[in-house]
């Protein structure tokens, strides 16, 4: 009865439903290629022997190429980059306007659901002698992709996309499909509005108006979003997280993998519960400023004696405050910002550009880690927990941008966030955030 009151019907539900399922084996293909090339069976598969360390180790060039090859596959479009452009719009559109920063908030979630159950998988096969090792957590990849091939033919698209194709009738029955208990004259009443607000942004429109005065404070701020979210250090984290921790010879780096995978579920669930009540501004400055403490102060352990056991048991937990932290605001919400500041007509060339520098920043960190841990090699550094200091920085920058350009959106329909984006007072935002409150106030007291 409760999920018929907030508006969510079985079919939003199953919809939703797979656009989470593929989020998740995003994960948990992610995590699969992290945690693979921190096992022993791996590196003796792909590495090499040193001799003066007695034992097996990637080279540089290969642990490079091996990571940044996932995000080169993304920057053509290939599976994930559809899916960085598909998922979190097709949530923000079908979801109602009070539950759409939660909703949003599901596909990081999903995807370190992901994570955590491939971790889990990784923490057992480690001590697999042979490839199988490396191997099952690999073949499991595919199982996923086969059952979402299956459903995602049953699902309906958001009303919002026919409408923007002028296709109206099917819009209509979309509609119905997610909201099949709703009386004809109301579901026609809603539709009508949907319409007339969906008609306001059919202009045709090019590139150059993503640079329009109503328009260019949205690009900047979406693509920058996608820019400090992988500035701060995120594929260094997520990515050789595990090797990181395991050249560190402290704790097992699976063991830590899946703590950090669970640390960063309950921080997306807390974002979660917190998004649509106290807003995303402060929730991206919470995030930004712990992300520089723990950062700085992994940075600073980082200047200990190598033998210093003490200080490496400090860096991992850093590690760990520094993934719960950036799980907390920016991971999540980054994708919440992208599929509402945007107007619909440049929803799809604003993200072209924003997911672009986001996955040429990912590029440049997943690359350019390997060569600022191996001192041993010619032309290499060993920066270690010092790593903190350089991410750490980006994350200061991050606050102060935060502070003066990600505006408040929570409670406010798509279109009015269009709407108010076309008027040049910096109040507007504001005043429909209370128009919005007042509007959920007044429905709320209207007696069944």
């Amino acid at each position: 009865m409760a999920f018929k009151d907030w508006g969510i019907s079985p079919m939003l539900m199953f919809s939703v439903g797979v656009l989470v399922l593929s989020a998740f084996n995003y994960g948990f293909s992610d995590q699969a290629f992290s945690t693979g090339q921190a096992m022993d069976s791996f590196e003796h598969q792909f590495g090499y022997y040193d001799a003066a360390k007695d034992k097996w180790a990637l080279k540089p060039l290969f642990k490079s190429l091996y990571n940044s090859c996932k995000a080169g596959g993304q920057i053509i479009d290939i599976y994930l980059g559809m899916q960085m452009a598909v998922i979190p719009t097709a949530l923000s559109e079908l979801a109602p306007a009070k539950f759409r920063g939660g909703m949003g908030v599901l596909y990081w979630l999903s995807i370190k659901c992901g994570g955590l159950l491939v971790t889990g998988i990784a923490r057992g096969t480690e001590n697999i002698t042979s490839n199988a090792a490396w191997r099952i957590p690999f073949g499991l990849i595919l199982v996923i992709p086969s059952i979402i091939c299956c459903a995602v033919w049953f699902t309906v698209e958001p009303p919002r996309w026919f409408l923007l194709r002028d296709r109206p009738e099917e819009a209509f029955q979309a509609l119905r499909r997610l909201k099949p208990n709703m009386p004809d004259e109301e579901l026609r009443q809603e539709f009508d509005i949907l319409s007339y607000r969906v008609s306001q942004q059919l202009q045709k429109r090019s590139f150059k108006d993503l640079f329009t005065k109503e328009n260019r404070q949205r690009t900047f701020v979406v693509a920058a979003c996608n820019f400090f979210q992988q500035a701060t250090g995120q594929a260094f984290a997520s990515q050789y997280g595990t090797l990181f921790v395991k050249q560190l010879n402290t704790i097992n780096p699976f063991s830590v993998t899946l703590g950090t995978n669970a640390v960063d579920i309950g921080a997306i669930i807390i974002s979660a519960l917190l998004i649509d009540q106290v807003g995303r501004r402060i929730m991206f400055s919470v995030s930004s400023t712990m992300q520089t403490v723990f950062l700085m102060t992994m940075g600073g352990l980082g200047t200990a004696d190598s033998s210093n056991i003490d200080a490496k048991k400090g860096i991992v937990a850093m590690l760990l405050l520094y993934s719960f932290s950036w799980s907390l605001g920016w991971a999540p919400l980054t994708y919440v910002i992208g599929a509402e500041l945007p107007s619909a007509p440049l929803r799809e060339m604003t993200l072209q550009i924003a997911y672009t520098l986001k996955l040429v920043t990912e590029f440049a960190v997943t690359f350019s880690y390997p060569y600022m841990e191996t001192a041993d090699t010619p032309g290499h550094v060993y920066l270690g927990g010092k790593l903190g200091f350089i991410y750490g920085s980006i994350s200061f920058l991050a606050i102060i941008f935060g502070f003066l350009f990600i505006p408040e959106t929570k409670r406010m329909e798509l279109e009015d966030i269009d709407k108010q984006f076309s008027v040049p007072s910096k109040d507007d935002l504001k005043i429909a955030e209370n128009q919005a409150y007042e509007e959920e106030t007044t429905i709320s007291e209207v007696p069944k």
